[in-house]
């Protein structure tokens, strides 16, 4: 069945290999375009992050950014619709987390971004540098990244949620042995975000196909008729009944999205 809309994830689901976009994606986004198929992708990465998108800018796809936080169009200068984290939610929770993680954290902007000094950052990013405090008097904040060296992803992601209750949406997009999470406001995901879409253009969830790899996919694929998993996604991804596909470097989503052109 063609769909009305596909939505994509990028890491692991979009881009190839070393972070760019597989050409065979590249032109399976230009089809399913051409053919009327409305185009969004849905990333934890901010706007500013996007370079490899540059070659879609002509078509301007719909835009979900940082989770679900920043919805708009790729070419667009700044996002139509921001969700942002009040402050004292932030302090609360950091206030709440046990110390014996000694955490750290990076506070993503409307534009830009910054970091405690002990955050693990790259440096041609160019991150404003700050205590958490100083951080999050610069307002709006469009998500909060807690990162420890004491726990892993899947084990901080727990403790953090435990702590956040109904004040925060806690997710995250990669998994390693020094755990990092990404904490956005109350209810904010990319499922929220995109269920903002569907509405908007006058469509249903059952007309819409998804596509993912990580726990931050969750919910977007649950809200669609056409849920898709990568082959190398997330174990807890393959739990939910998700139609099952390759894997990221051969194009898989690209391959796909071509059959329902047949």
């Amino acid at each position: 069945m063609k769909p009305a809309l596909v939505a994509t994830d990028l890491d692991g689901t979009f881009l190839g290999e070393g972070g760019l976009p597989h050409p065979g994606n590249l032109e399976a986004a230009r089809q399913i375009h051409d053919a009327g198929i409305e185009l969004v992708i849905a990333t934890g990465r901010p706007r500013r992050n996007l370079a490899p998108l540059d070659g879609l800018r002509d078509i301007n796809p719909i835009l979900i950014a940082s989770n679900g936080a920043s919805i708009g169009r790729l070419a667009s200068p700044r996002p139509e619709i921001i969700h942002p984290i009040a402050p004292a939610v932030v302090h609360r929770l950091a206030g709440e987390l046990p110390t014996d993680l000694e955490m750290s954290y990076g506070v993503e902007f409307e534009e830009d971004w910054g970091v405690a000094d002990d955050f693990p950052y790259i440096p041609d990013r160019k991150p404003i540098i700050g205590t958490l405090e100083e951080l999050v008097a610069r307002e709006p904040i469009i998500k909060l990244i807690a990162h420890t060296r004491r726990a892993n992803t899947e084990e901080l992601a727990e403790v953090v949620t435990a702590a956040a209750g109904e004040d925060l949406t806690v997710t995250f997009s990669w998994s390693a042995e020094h755990g990092t999470v990404e904490i956005s406001a109350a209810g904010v995901s990319k499922g929220t975000a995109l269920s903002e879409v569907i509405a908007d253009l006058g469509i249903t969830p059952a007309e819409c196909a998804a596509f993912g790899d990580m726990p931050n996919d969750l919910e977007m694929l649950r809200l669609v008729g056409g849920p898709h998993v990568m082959a190398g996604s997330h174990p807890t991804m393959f739990e939910h009944g998700f139609t099952v596909i390759g894997h990221h470097h051969e194009g898989a989503v690209g391959d796909l999205w071509r059959t329902y052109l047949a």
